[in-house]
């Protein structure tokens, strides 16, 4: 039967060995002539049965009994063959081409300005036209002369027409009733309204009804808007003096957030949820200063002579934990200085087990005096010296003051209260530093936690309290126990640092918990963005262009820390100090 279909079939669709065989065939014999009996009278198939002799020799000589019979008597047997055995030997020819139908000749999605499209359509129709021309044997269009003002205006209302058709079967259910729509002369559905009477255009009147999810609906918004990047509002007036179109309020908010000129005059610094705080800011019952944070302020104009003054610093370190506050004085801000400064805290407070500070670039400000603080400024050599005491020191990201906020905000207390106590005297280097150091007593008698105001509770918390045993720095009056055995002296100490991290759980830490900023989850930045550094000298739309390369985000997965390249080096930043202007991923344009 597979046989006998390829017979039948053209011999070009095989393969070349049975294409060949089944050609010679074809050219021998007309295949009509070829017809299929069934099996049980083929008189071939009886020597494979195994029929005996006698009959074997009947049928072959006088053949089947139908032969005997007219033709049109014949057994008719329509076989029927595996199809996958018969195309098994097809010739597979490979595809040349695709076709495709498409609906539409242009698709406004692939466009992104509103001129654009209408331009395009308005040279495809003056084609057609050309084409019709030739075949009717007309006069023919200049093909060399500028579009006309009609020929963009047909092109426009062939696009109004296309997306009219979407909102043809709400306006015969009398959807928009509100809007009380007709259909002019030209078959376009406009708003009707109750300004009728109005001395102003007739398209002003009666806007054209454009629906909401229509792609020239976007590119219109977008194309009045980027007449001025006006706001919101601007652009919604702007677009109805032609076009009402439906949710226009809501599209032209979509246009003006993705506009990028908009974003980048805007410069709108990113943020990100708040971080946990770090376990070394919640570490109880660890010695004073085992944490610590410091940082530079200043500078205060000292006298070393008669007639000579000079610039010294405040230099503060403060408990991450306690809230403890010491301050020392330095002469100026190079390393050497700085590690006279470490010196004598390590003599005093004991070596810490972390230091947290800001970046060597932190102490670049506005003013040319802290411009200069950064001078000799090496965190090779300082990470070195911490290493060999086995101090670690560790950086927080350049511009960003937050992320060392601990030291920050005790600057302002410790500034405050010299200003107070010294105005603008000038004193000389020691009476300087003896004031810093009282003010360090005087910021350490401050509550940490939460005030109390029942009697029940006992006295705040302060940070003296861990430092001396006591709130103030007054002698304590007793009386005291009398005893020779230190043990109870101990017992004494133990009990004093005790008290101070038990009620530094029940009045510190609680207090520590709400996020009272920052409380909602942004898109994280992601690399390939393209953003706005913010810089603290230029001016709010000037800031630099950069492109975000590398992105650190922390054990929640958000990201609050970004490298950044710019035309001119790569810097890390935070994300407080960049406004994204284009995402990687762009723009859905699908309205």
């Amino acid at each position: 039967m597979i046989v006998f279909h390829w017979i039948k079939s053209p011999a070009r669709s095989f393969k070349a060995f049975v294409s060949s065989r089944v050609g010679e065939i074809q050219s021998l014999t007309d295949p009509s002539q070829w017809k299929h009996i069934p099996g049980t009278m083929n008189a071939a198939d009886d020597v494979s049965r195994g029929v005996t002799v006698d009959k074997l020799a009947e049928v072959w000589k006088h053949g089947p009994s139908f032969l005997y019979t007219d033709e049109s008597e014949w057994p008719v047997d329509e076989p029927e063959a595996d199809q996958r055995a018969v195309d098994s030997e097809q010739r597979k020819s490979p595809a040349v081409f695709s076709v495709h139908e498409t609906s539409e000749v242009l698709e406004c999605k692939k466009f992104s300005k509103w001129r654009k499209l209408l331009r395009v359509t308005a040279y495809v129709m003056r084609f057609v036209n050309i084409l019709k021309s030739r075949i009717h044997k007309g006069s023919l269009p200049d093909e060399k002369t500028t579009l006309t003002t009609t020929e963009l205006e047909r092109a426009e209302m062939y696009w109004i027409k296309v997306a009219q058709e979407r909102i043809k079967p709400h306006f015969k259910k009398g959807d928009f009733k509100v809007l009380t729509p007709f259909i002019d002369e030209e078959g376009v559905i406009r708003v009707g309204g109750r300004v009728g009477n109005m001395d102003i255009s007739y398209e002003a009147k009666h806007p054209v009804l454009l629906p909401y999810d229509h792609g020239i609906s976007l590119l219109i918004t977008r194309y009045m808007h980027e007449s001025g990047h006006h706001g919101v509002a601007a652009t919604t007036a702007r677009t109805r003096k032609r076009f009402w179109i439906l949710k226009g309020h809501r599209l032209a908010k979509s246009v003006k957030h993705r506009c990028v000129v908009c974003r980048a005059a805007a410069c709108q610094a990113e943020i990100q949820q708040m971080a946990s705080l770090p376990s070394i800011r919640v570490a109880p019952f660890t010695p004073p200063f085992h944490f610590t944070s410091c940082d530079y302020f200043g500078p205060y104009h000292v006298k070393v002579s008669r007639n000579k003054k000079a610039k010294h610093y405040g230099v503060i370190f403060t408990c991450l934990n306690t809230r403890a506050v010491h301050l020392e004085l330095a002469v100026d801000c190079s390393t050497q200085e700085f590690l006279q400064v470490l010196r004598r805290f390590f003599a005093i407070r004991g070596h810490p087990k972390v230091i947290m500070s800001d970046n060597g670039t932190q102490f670049v400000g506005a003013k040319r005096e802290l411009r200069e603080m950064v001078t000799g400024w090496d965190d090779v050599q300082l990470r070195d010296f911490c290493a060999e005491i086995g101090v670690e020191w560790q950086f927080t990201t350049p511009l960003a003051p937050h992320q060392n906020g601990c030291a920050e905000a005790l600057v302002k207390s410790c500034k405050f209260a010299l200003h107070k106590a010294v105005g603008s005297q000038c004193l000389t280097p020691f009476e300087l530093y003896t004031c810093l150091v009282e003010i360090a007593n005087l910021v350490n008698q401050r509550p940490i936690g939460r005030i109390p105001n029942d009697p029940d509770d006992g006295s705040y918390v302060s940070p003296n309290d861990m430092l001396l045993g006591r709130a103030s720095r007054s002698v304590p009056q007793g009386p005291f126990r009398e005893t020779e055995n230190p043990r109870h002296r101990v017992e004494f100490v133990q009990h004093i640092v005790d008290s101070f991290w038990r009620r530094w759980s029940r009045d510190v830490l609680p207090l520590l918990v709400p996020s009272k900023k920052w409380n909602t989850e942004r898109r994280n930045v992601r690399v390939g963005d393209v953003v706005m550094t913010a810089e603290a000298n230029a001016v709010r739309g000037k800031w630099t262009i950069a492109r975000v390369i590398q992105v650190y985000p922390g054990a929640d997965g958000r990201v609050r820390n970004v490298q950044l390249k710019t035309a001119v080096g790569i810097y890390r930043r935070p994300v407080t100090k960049i406004a994204v202007i284009y995402p990687t991923e762009g723009y859905d344009e699908s309205v």
